[in-house]
């Protein structure tokens, strides 16, 4: 039975270690536990503040994001809007600058017409004098005399008007 006692035996030391424990704590309570409090409070305050400040900076980011992306689809449209002018701009001058090729070319072919026109006449003018010529050659041969100036002016304006009168074959 002995052996039984030595284990329920009551031993001093166990008493010290317990009563070193208590004297620690109180101690380490007094001096160290309300620092220990104190920082770790600070250090919780500054971690609740960097959460907050980062949420906030993130919040910031997250408009500036979508303010910069409203602006982008604004400048997608103004760009898409300016595209568009340009080219109604573009083609409508394109249909100016055919408009005018258009009248430039009419006035071109107006001006060959009364250019051939004239010509036309020209060469009339010119055949009907011939034509003149040649009558007063053969009238002389057929008279065989040679007229004055007076009677030749005469008989070149009665050809004139006997050939005026008659139309042209081309």
């Amino acid at each position: 039975m002995k052996i039984y006692t030595d284990l329920i035996q009551f031993d001093w030391t166990y008493l010290m270690i317990a009563v070193n424990m208590i004297i620690l704590y109180l101690i380490m309570k007094k001096f160290f536990f309300a620092k220990i409090r104190d920082f770790m409070q600070k250090r919780q305050d500054s971690i609740t503040q960097s959460i907050e400040a980062a949420d906030k900076v993130n919040l910031d980011a997250a408009n500036l994001k979508a303010e910069y992306e409203k602006k982008l689809f604004g400048l997608e449209l103004e760009g898409k809007e300016i595209i568009k002018n340009s080219k109604i701009k573009a083609e409508t001058q394109a249909r100016e600058i055919i408009n005018q090729a258009e009248q430039r070319a009419d006035n071109i072919k107006k001006q060959a017409e009364a250019e051939i026109e004239r010509q036309k006449r020209a060469a009339i003018e010119d055949m009907k004098d011939e034509i003149a010529a040649l009558s007063i050659l053969a009238a002389e041969k057929i008279i065989e005399k040679q007229l004055n100036a007076a009677e030749h002016q005469a008989v070149i304006n009665k050809v004139l008007n006997e050939t005026g009168k008659m139309k042209w074959q081309n």
